[in-house]
């Protein structure tokens, strides 16, 4: 009984870290140092932890049919990851962070990459769309904001990146 106490405390001390990350970048997980950890290691394992989470999310829409306005509900469901992967996004010369990050949207990529060609009628092959969809997925990452994690407003920033890269696409 203690053992499991104990792993669910570890957990949860992880969990917060998880958070503290995602609020506050680096500087926001220096107050977890202790003399058994370093920044490095605390790192590794939120890197792991969003790895975990990820692969959890990416398993639970492909069990359902999303369509493009219910995929926004779906992440607005899950703010601390998002979070996280903005966190990345802005720490992307840390080379850890940025294989995490493009894990990310990799993980996700068979699951929108579909919705994002049929939203806006492209009919290119997947090569021509893969530095485009590249492009729209860190635009979005770089007008998202923390702060306002509604469908709506992810839903607007997937519309207004997408609609820009595609018309840039054209000429």
């Amino acid at each position: 009984m203690r053992v499991i106490n104990t792993q669910i405390t570890a957990m949860d001390y992880l969990e917060k870290m998880y958070k503290e990350f995602a609020e506050n970048g680096i500087k926001g997980i220096t107050q977890f140092i202790g003399k058994s950890d370093s920044l490095e290691n605390l790192m590794h394992k939120l890197l792991a932890l969003h790895i975990d989470k990820i692969n959890f999310i990416t398993l639970s829409i492909k069990k359902q049919t999303y369509t493009h306005k219910k995929l926004f509900n779906l992440f607005a469901e899950y703010p601390n990851e998002l979070k996280f992967c903005k966190q990345l996004f802005v720490h992307r010369e840390n080379p850890e962070m940025n294989l995490v990050f493009l894990y990310s949207i990799n993980a996700f990529k068979p699951i929108l990459f579909p919705l994002f060609k049929s939203r806006f009628k492209l009919t290119k092959d997947i090569e021509y769309y893969d530095s485009v969809w590249m492009t729209l997925v860190e635009s979005w990452y770089s007008e998202l904001d923390v702060n306002n994690l509604t469908a709506k407003h992810m839903k607007d920033i997937s519309k207004e990146t997408t609609e820009t890269i595609i018309n840039l696409n054209k000429h």
